[in-house]
């Protein structure tokens, strides 16, 4: 298997309570990064993460209100 593809079939676990997320809500691009937006199915928390060219994971920013 290549190395995307094994990114593609990793899910996303939120930052909050560890819940793997399987579908990002919405994915852009932004300057450098591939970002991939997600609401928790679990406890609601909306984060981020960030992707660079080469599909692996960079960063992941965790949304706070306020």
């Amino acid at each position: 298997m290549k190395i995307k593809e094994k990114e593609k079939l990793k899910m996303a676990k939120c930052p909050n309570c560890k819940t793997e997320n399987p579908n990002p809500a919405k994915e852009w691009k932004y300057g450098i990064f591939t970002v991939k937006a997600y609401t928790c199915k679990n406890c609601q928390t909306q984060f981020r993460e960030y992707y660079d060219k080469n599909g692996k994971h960079s960063f992941t920013l965790k949304l706070q209100k306020g």
